[in-house]
């Protein structure tokens, strides 16, 4: 039986006979006997031969984050939304580099609201009607950017849609979201001034 290794420290798959698979694609290249564990580094070093190599029963989606970043161009070929490993890398590179096909990839049922609903607030704010769903949204949930809720982050770049999220049961006022609705939602300063008065006057 033919074995081989991966040795991680110079990201090449070398055979133990001594044939270098780095070298041409074509000459090595068996889908039956490779090690389907490394699918990684197929779209890392040979996205160029990805109708040669692309298999999407034998792929290891747990990779999903390197076919996005390096086979991005092939999007409408792999993309398989049972697939595809959800969690919250590989769905934050999805929404960094296939950001085009928002409309494609979207799934509320999958997403992982607790950690990258932040992305979906300032990269597809214009997506707001698509993916805005009150029950799956993170009411109070904290991110390390800025320290920030959720909610906080929503009234800085989802404005236009003031009227959605602000009615929704979920959204409290906190001294924070008293400062931001002052700075960021001025134009709708008849909705939330009995509120905010009324929360300053409770202090």
């Amino acid at each position: 039986m033919e074995t081989h290794r991966y040795i991680e420290n110079r990201f090449d798959y070398l055979f133990l006979k001594g044939f270098d698979v780095s070298t041409d694609f074509r000459q090595w290249w068996n889908p039956q006997k490779f090690d389907w564990t490394y699918s990684k580094y197929l779209p890392r070093y040979w996205s160029h031969n990805f109708e040669q190599w692309w298999d999407p029963d034998r792929y290891n989606w747990q990779s999903s984050s390197t076919l996005i970043r390096y086979c991005r161009q092939y999007f409408h070929i792999w993309w398989d939304p049972e697939k595809f490993d959800w969690k919250p890398r590989s769905t934050r590179f999805l929404m960094n580099y296939c950001k085009e096909h928002f409309d494609t990839w979207w799934d509320p049922e999958s997403f992982p609201w607790e950690t990258n609903v932040i992305y979906l607030i300032k990269d597809f704010n214009d997506k707001f009607e698509t993916w805005w769903d009150e029950k799956k949204f993170p009411w109070g949930t904290k991110f390390l950017f800025g320290n920030m809720s959720a909610e906080e982050i929503l009234t800085q770049y989802c404005v236009d849609y003031f009227p959605i999220w602000y009615c929704a049961d979920h959204f409290q006022l906190t001294a924070r979201l008293c400062e931001l609705l002052r700075a960021h939602c001025g134009d709708f300063k008849d909705t939330w001034a009995q509120d905010y008065l009324l929360y300053k006057l409770a202090k």
